[in-house]
């Protein structure tokens, strides 16, 4: 035997039949592949193991979702590949039964594959601690020992293996071998001489350090906001006490029941800590979900205050680190506790009592990215499958919501009472001239609140200086290159910059289509208006709140900070403003354009302003300690304007409903947003005239049309009425090309959402086997909540 090469002891072998693993992979793939498991490895392979397996000419991590004794007939002729290694190296990491079939049930509901859903209840990898590995077997040492005849790269690979009994990197590999390394790394593993494995990079006390310092840091993430009174739960009045009880009666833990806690954010966390209570006394697991970090943060500091190390915060901008602690303690049962943003509703917790939405309204909880699941609707599918009490928190509750509630829930009002409002008056910009940014009540105002030092706040949910620039001379207006919108000026550092690429270019001296020295600013934004403000009012304190000058949570408290100590006179800001936290009230709350979201391509518009104008008024001081709220608008009869200015939520209910139903938009019915992108035109375009074709042949083909269908088919249209399923488009995007890619758009609308999931899921598969194009995407949107 040659110098430094030694024979390695054979892997432990279980006798007996052979044993088959059906694996998902983490890829855009929707079926199932199945593996061969080494006999080494079967008394260790079970549903909800994470496994290397071999796939194409690379490793790819998978989860296996059953395991049987024989393969699928579909299989049954064809030479399957082997398990490579196990992922879980430490007992109890492998997925539970419970959060395997979740994310089955996510991938059914929002048709996206299954490998990419079990992502999401996979534990968080923790790079620090595992790298895999590369092992050499029993079979490399026969070949490397003469048995085989092998290439000079090959002998090298192999030998420095044998050297190393715990394996090596492929990093180290790569080094040793050069160039040819990934040919070489293949025809080793093919040929079974080596093996794929994991191994702890850390000793196991390095491990205990790694807890000790994730529980470090996150006990100094929460410890990090100041102690400050207004962070404590308020005291209840006796009306809204009583109705806590009534939140605590309601609360049966014996089975599955839907609440909707409808008040301010205090009230809620308030209602909270009281049903906690209740909860852990029962030993059970309460789940707080929110859709801003922030949020989340300051309600994880409260509980802490009062529950201790029982609390464990998640979100994904916490390092990796304290997130594998946080899931390991959520596995073994010590956190209690769990707070986080949407895929804290993924939490590998037990005995889970309370499940906890807090806004429930908030388009956050709604993910962007495949798969798009909304974590509201995932929360009340796992709390009726573990019978679980699900409370639905939110200031300004979505009107699925309230339609839901009402058919299987109990609502419940905690306030505030209509004397602790503010003042609210309306300003009709049609009578004044065009461009007005403040008006003269609005300056009033805003002087009154500076003289009697009450502060000030404006709210324009718009950044930048303006929406565009404009040629005077010729009408031209600078657009993205990549993105088929106007880009937006900032007047401060003098760009153009992109709202969806990011891209920037140096302001124009003159216009790039005719060269006229005659570009001019059109809109406005949060920069422009706090130009205005410090040009009207020169010695007032001024601040803007927005993500263009805030971009860190240690500003955001700064700004708090000055406000409560009344250094600010007038803070300026977008939605940022309702989401840093609470705010001292002011004296005086403006909206220079309340009816801004009105004109947006989306049903949700109308409701969107109305919430975003309620949280507005809630800043101000009610009217008897002096609080006036301004909305400029030129949609004063709008019923979204007027039913903030009339504090009448009823009308605006019943009006949004009644255009609902006329149009069949959600409750009255379910959406799927589809869309086809492409870089190349023309291949997209076709793509979604076939998609929408092959969606009406489908219908009519399963008798789901009951009468003579309509169809107009062309650019801008393609329509089938169905029973129960309409078909619309493909129409180009409201934003038609985004990054390059150009999108169309196509909506499947149902009264019967299992209906339109399947017929969706028919034709998506033919679509993504016949594409013409690798470039082609086929994506889908299930309950969208941005039609954008």
């Amino acid at each position: 035997m040659p110098d430094g090469v030694f024979a390695l002891q054979p892997e432990t072998s279980v006798p007996g039949p052979p044993l088959y693993a059906d694996v998902v992979i983490s890829r855009h793939l929707a079926r199932t592949f199945t593996y061969l498991i080494p006999a080494h490895l079967r008394h260790r392979t079970q549903a909800g193991s994470r496994v290397l397996v071999p796939f194409g000419r690379s490793f790819l991590q998978g989860v296996v979702v059953a395991v049987a004794d024989r393969p699928p007939a579909e299989s049954a002729s064809k030479r399957l590949r082997e398990i490579q290694s196990l992922l879980d190296q430490d007992k109890g990491s492998e997925l539970g039964p419970e959060l395997l079939e979740l994310s089955r049930l996510v991938a059914e509901r929002y048709l996206a594959p299954w490998g990419q859903c079990v992502r999401l209840v996979a534990p968080p990898t923790y790079p620090g601690r595992r790298k895999v590995r590369y092992g050499l077997t029993e079979a490399g040492c026969w070949a490397l020992n003469g048995g085989e005849h092998l290439s000079a790269a090959e002998q090298e690979l192999l030998r420095r293996l044998a050297r190393r009994a715990k394996g090596l990197t492929e990093t180290s590999l790569r080094k040793a071998v050069g160039t040819s390394f990934g040919r070489v790394l293949r025809k080793v593993v093919r040929e079974g001489w080596v093996h794929c494995l994991e191994a702890a990079e850390q000793p196991e006390s390095g491990v205990r350090t790694g807890r000790r310092a994730a529980t470090a840091h996150m006990r100094d993430d929460l410890d990090s906001w100041l102690i400050d009174a207004r962070f404590q739960p308020p005291v209840l009045s006796p009306d809204a006490s009583a109705r806590l009880d009534q939140l605590i009666r309601s609360c049966d833990f014996s089975r599955h029941s839907a609440i909707l806690l409808h008040g301010p954010p205090e009230h809620r966390l308030a209602s909270l800590m009281g049903v906690a209570e209740t909860v852990l006394a029962r030993e059970q697991t309460i789940l707080v979900i929110t859709g801003e970090v922030l949020r989340a943060r300051r309600l994880a500091y409260q509980a802490r205050s009062r529950w201790g190390d029982r609390v464990v915060l998640v979100h994904s901008g916490l390092p990796a680190a304290v997130r594998t602690e946080g899931w390991r303690r959520m596995r073994e049962g010590s956190a209690r506790v769990v707070i986080g943003t949407r895929s804290a509703v993924f939490a590998p917790v037990s005995s889970l009592g309370l499940i906890w939405i807090d806004g429930e309204d908030d388009p956050s909880l709604k993910e962007e990215q495949e798969p798009r699941y909304h974590a509201r609707d995932v929360a009340w599918l796992r709390a009726d499958r573990n019978r679980a009490v699900l409370v639905l928190g939110s200031f300004h509750p979505s009107l699925e919501t309230l339609q839901a509630i009402e058919r299987d829930g109990v609502a419940i009002y905690l306030g505030p009472e209509a004397p602790g409002q503010p003042k609210v008056e309306l300003v009709d910009l049609r009578t004044y001239p065009f461009g007005t940014l403040l008006s003269p009540p609005m300056i009033e105002g805003i002087d009154r609140a500076l003289d009697q030092r009450r502060g000030a706040a404006l709210f324009l949910n718009r950044k930048g200086y303006a929406r565009a620039l404009t040629c005077h001379e010729c009408g031209n207006v600078p657009r993205c290159a990549d993105c088929s919108v106007a880009l937006v000026y900032y007047r401060r550092i003098g760009r153009l910059i992109c709202q969806y690429c990011g891209a920037s270019i140096a302001l124009p001296d003159t216009c790039p289509a005719c060269r006229a020295a005659k570009l001019e600013p059109i809109g406005f934004g949060t920069e422009r208006l706090e130009d205005e403000v410090r040009r009207v009012f020169p010695k007032a304190r001024i601040a803007r709140l927005d993500r263009d000058v805030i971009r860190h949570a240690s500003q955001e408290d700064a700004v708090r900070r000055l406000l409560g100590a009344g250094e600010l006179d007038v803070i300026i800001g977008t939605q940022l403003l309702f989401q840093v936290g609470p705010l001292p009230p002011f004296g005086f709350v403006g909206v220079p354009y309340a009816d801004a979201g009105l004109h947006l391509p989306d049903f949700r518009a109308a409701e969107r302003t109305y919430h975003a104008l309620l949280d507005a008024v809630a800043l101000a001081r009610p009217d008897d300690a002096g609080g006036q709220v301004v909305l400029q608008t030129y949609m004063p009869t709008h019923h979204a304007v007027a039913a903030v200015v009339n504090r009448d939520f009823q009308t605006f209910r019943e009006v949004e409903l009644a255009m609902r139903k006329a149009l069949g938009y959600p409750p009255f019915c379910h959406l799927i947003s589809l869309r086809v992108s492409g870089r190349n035109a023309d291949r997209a375009e076709d793509s979604a005239v076939r998609w929408a074709e092959l969606l009406k042949e489908q219908a009519r083909r399963v008798g789901w049309q009951s009468g003579p269908g309509t169809a107009t088919v062309g650019l801008t249209s393609v329509h089938a009425q169905t029973d129960g399923v309409s078909v619309l488009g493909p129409v180009p995007a409201p934003v038609a090309k985004v990054r390059g890619r150009h999108r169309w758009q196509l909506l499947v609308k149902s009264t019967d959402r299992e209906v339109a999931r399947a017929l969706v899921a028919a034709t998506l598969e033919q679509m993504e086997g016949k594409q013409p194009s690798k470039d082609l995407k086929f994506e889908v949107d299930v309950d969208p909540v941005d039609m954008l």
